[in-house]
């Protein structure tokens, strides 16, 4: 632990607290108490000085650092964390909250780094985009993150406009527990149905980029330059579902089987990111032209997080991949590998996935990363292009659009962490400028 380290109430942080940044979270449900969970117990732990801390994982885990850097592992002050309250060690220290409207931080003087510019900064919860964006433009606020699309332009001529790829890229994912996507041939068939260009054209005003992977281009193990990828092929899309049996024997305008058409639910929320409304509806529409009806199951989050991550209620769905921790490699371990401890979204694992991920992880803990590189790229073929167990759609980016006035602002490309210290790009380094 680094000495001399403060938390905001003055207690100091040390082995102790940096324990119970994972132990706290033993026992309980969700996504990083079930990543947590996978890898550590009470008893992985033994503090071997007031600022050494010794972990012991439950099985080999050679990520286990990266993981370390996910935003819910942040020291908190265990005790102040007990009662309810929000006490940490970073620039900023929180001062105030009302749900739904607004979330105030101060500067922290006592910080161990460089001090913010900012004394006081205030995150306004608006959910429509259109109505962040009218908020900047009447003064109200001075930034405002992922503006509607076609206003992009628009805004350049009087604000800031920053874009920037994020690590977020929305897939198409089968339940491959249902008997009709079971069969290879109807998964690559409803891949090659999608025109992601024309998607990212028509829904994302050409702010996104058609995808063939998770892992976006410019990110280490990346496969996006190797894969050849299921292309737009609609032709192609209906000759494998009549291979795989898929017949418009009533001349119904869809295909079937047995005397059942071929019709799947959609299930997505654009709670979860605005444009996934637009990107089902296209779905929805280029499966048509190939005989398949697809029916959208709009939700909410809350909804969507129980019916469709927990229990798995879904034929398809429009979900994300992006780095939760400090590597690239975490989107295919959270959502490829059998031992992260994380829901089975796919309600698929396999053998072969494990291995590679496996050697990729060994390779990768040892800075070998072209050797890890060779399995993490192995990998994303086998699923996206092999076995096809989703199919993905496009790369999204960041869009910050600031007052002329605010300088240094820049997005990072994680996918829940927007600014962060090291490369300085974080809101330390924001300020007024001329």
């Amino acid at each position: 632990m680094r000495k001399g380290v403060k938390f905001h109430n003055g207690k100091e942080f040390d082995a102790e607290a940096a324990k119970f940044a994972f132990t706290h979270y033993l026992g309980k449900t969700g996504f990083i108490a079930q990543r947590v969970s996978a890898v550590v117990n009470q008893d992985s732990f033994t503090i071997v000085d007031k600022y050494t801390l010794e972990v012991k994982t439950l099985k080999p885990f050679p990520l286990l650092p990266q993981l370390m850097t996910h935003q819910r592992l942040v020291a908190v002050e265990p005790e102040a964390f007990n009662k309810g309250e929000i006490v940490g060690t970073g620039p900023f220290k929180f001062k105030e909250e009302v749900k739904d409207q607004y979330v105030v931080v101060e500067r922290n003087d006592e910080y161990w780094g460089e001090k913010p510019y900012f004394k006081r900064i205030v995150f306004k919860i608006i959910p429509d985009a259109n109505t962040r964006v009218m908020a900047l433009q009447r003064g109200e606020v001075d930034v405002v993150l992922n503006p509607p699309y076609p206003l992009v332009n628009e805004l350049k001529s009087e604000f800031n406009v920053v874009v920037a790829r994020r690590s977020h890229t929305p897939h198409l994912i089968f339940n491959l527990k249902r008997p009709e996507l079971s069969d290879v041939r109807v998964r690559k068939a409803l891949c090659m149905a999608i025109d992601k260009k024309k998607v990212t054209e028509t829904v994302h005003e050409n702010l996104a980029q058609p995808a063939k992977t998770l892992i976006p281009p410019e990110l280490i193990f990346s496969a996006e330059g190797e894969l050849q990828g299921l292309s737009y092929n609609p032709a192609e899309a209906k000759r494998l579902l009549q291979e795989a049996g898929y017949r418009d024997t009533n001349s119904n305008g869809y295909v079937d089987k047995n005397g059942q058409d071929l019709q799947l639910k959609l299930a997505y929320t654009p709670e979860f990111e605005p444009s996934y409304e637009g990107m089902a509806l296209a779905v929805a529409d280029y499966c048509k032209g190939i005989g398949v009806k697809v029916d959208l199951v709009k939700l909410s989050y809350a909804q969507f997080s129980e019916e469709v991550l927990n229990k798995g209620n879904y034929d398809l769905t429009i979900y994300t991949g992006g780095i939760f921790w400090g590597t690239p490699s975490s989107i295919l371990y959270d959502t490829f590998y059998s031992k992260s401890g994380i829901q089975d979204q796919l309600r698929f694992f396999n053998s072969a996935i494990d291995e590679l991920m496996e050697r990729g992880m060994e390779l990768e803990a040892v800075k070998d990363f072209s050797g890890a590189a060779e399995y993490y790229k192995k990998l994303q073929k086998y699923v996206f292009e092999d076995i096809v167990t989703q199919c993905p759609l496009v790369y999204l980016n960041h869009i910050v659009v600031s007052k002329k006035n605010v300088k240094n602002l820049s997005p990072f490309p994680f996918y829940w962490l927007y600014y962060n210290g090291d490369s300085g790009n974080e809101l330390v380094k924001v300020k007024w400028g001329g």
